[in-house]
């Protein structure tokens, strides 16, 4: 399990009221919407990462990436769980010589079982019982992935937070 977190501090929202002339209602709902979609972004980008390097569908990952709220929506977390992914979730798996293709992967000496749930499996010993699930582990690559979208979040969040910023008093000026 790997987190990423940002968040604006108080100090900051009252700076931004200061130089701009924003209500603090409206630094706050600017800052909430800019932190929530640099969150989202920066999901995306993991997500997509990890997807391009491990050769596996976008939408596998999905249930993997997850946002979370803190402190009122202040504080977003972007959460991915490193579990491996059985490889029956991968595609069909197809029997080859010395092992299994399910998708992109191969997994030696690897075959599929309709029983148990199916799944694809390997013998852990030289006898026919016990078996294990043949997985395909992320780890690596999922926090690889996750660190590099979030070096670029901070320069996304200053983006964004303009741009919410300039939304907030174009809503100031339309009023007046």
């Amino acid at each position: 399990m790997i987190e990423i977190s940002g968040e604006i501090s108080r100090k900051d929202i009252d700076r931004l009221i200061k130089t701009l002339g924003l209500t603090e209602n409206a630094a706050r709902a600017a800052a909430k919407r800019a932190l929530l979609k640099t969150a989202k972004w920066t999901q995306t980008r993991a997500r997509r990462a990890l997807s391009n390097e491990m050769r596996i569908q976008q939408k596998l990952l999905q249930a993997r990436l997850r946002l979370y709220r803190r402190e009122g929506g202040m504080e977003q977390l972007v959460w991915l769980g490193l579990n491996a992914f059985a490889a029956k979730r991968l595609g069909t798996p197809r029997r080859r010589a010395g092992g299994t293709q399910v998708g992109a992967h191969f997994f030696e000496g690897a075959f599929p079982i309709k029983r148990f749930g199916g799944g694809v499996y390997r013998r852990t010993g030289r006898e026919r019982f016990p078996l294990e699930l043949a997985k395909l582990p992320i780890d690596e690559a999922g926090a690889a992935a996750l660190r590099q979208a979030a070096e670029r979040a901070d320069e996304r969040l200053l983006e964004v937070m303009r741009q919410e910023m300039e939304y907030e008093l174009s809503k100031i000026i339309r009023d007046k």
